[in-house]
C-alpha cells in the first residue's frame, strides 16, 4: 500500500496530465492549459496575494518553448515553499499544529509535502529541518518502495549528502522537496514509457 508521500507524488503526474495535452504537446502545459490548471487547481493560493504567484508562474517557462513540462514540478515547489513558510508564520503565531484546510487535489498535496516533513523533523536536532536520522526514517515510512528497490546500502547517506546543499549535516523544507522533484519527475518519466510500450501493443 503506497504512503502518503508516495500518494502525494501519484497525484502531482495525475494533476499533471489532467490538463496536458489538451492542445498542443500532450507532455506539456501550453499557457492555457497551465492557467486552466492554476484557476481550478490552485484557487484558494492564488486567493491569498503572497505576491509570490506571479514570479512562479512567470519564471516556469525555462526553455523558451511556451510549453511546462518539468517546470510544473517547480511550480508546485515554488508555491510548496511559500505555503511552508506561510505554516511557519502561523505555528509562531498561534503556538499549536493547525490542520489547513485546502480543498483541490494539488493543495491538498502541498498541504501533505509540508505535513509530512513536519511530521519527521525536529525530532531530535533543529525543529524546521530533518537530521540524518529523521530522514531515514521518513524514507523508511514515506518512501519504502524506493529504498527497497535501491541495490545501495548506502542510499540513505548518498541522499543525505545529496540533498543538503548547505553542508549543515541537515535537510531543511526546500532541500526535502528537491528529493520529492527529482523522484516525482523519475516517476513520471517511467510513466511516460509505460505509455509508449502501451501504444506500440
Amino acid at each position: 500500500m503506497p504512503s502518503e508521500l508516495e500518494r502525494c507524488m501519484e497525484s502531482l503526474i495525475t494533476i499533471f496530465h489532467k490538463y496536458a495535452g489538451k492542445e498542443g504537446c500532450a507532455n506539456s502545459l501550453n499557457k492555457k492549459e497551465l492557467k486552466e490548471l492554476m484557476t481550478n487547481e490552485l484557487s484558494n493560493f492564488l486567493k491569498v496575494g503572497t505576491g509570490c504567484c506571479k514570479p512562479v508562474t512567470c519564471g516556469s517557462v525555462q526553455n523558451g518553448d511556451q510549453e511546462v513540462a518539468q517546470e510544473f514540478v517547480a511550480l508546485v515547489v515554488g508555491l510548496s515553499i511559500s505555503c511552508e513558510q506561510l505554516f511557519q508564520i502561523h505555528l509562531q503565531k498561534q503556538g499549536k499544529n493547525p490542520t489547513l484546510k485546502m480543498p483541490s487535489e494539488l493543495e491538498r498535496c502541498m498541504e501533505s509535502l509540508i505535513t509530512i516533513f513536519h511530521k519527521y523533523a525536529g525530532k531530535e536536532g533543529r525543529a524546521n529541518s530533518l537530521n540524518k536520522r529523521e530522514l531515514k526514517e521518513l524514507m523508511t515510512n514515506e518512501l519504502s518502495s524506493f529504498l527497497k528497490s535501491q541495490k545501495n546500502p548506502a542510499a540513505v547517506d548518498k541522499i543525505m549528502k545529496d540533498l543538503d546543499q548547505n553542508g549543515d549535516q541537515e535537510v531543511d523544507f526546500e532541500e526535502f522537496v528537491a528529493l520529492v522533484v527529482g523522484l516525482s519527475i523519475s516517476c513520471e518519466q517511467l510513466f511516460q514509457i509505460h505509455l509508449q510500450k502501451q501504444g506500440k501493443k
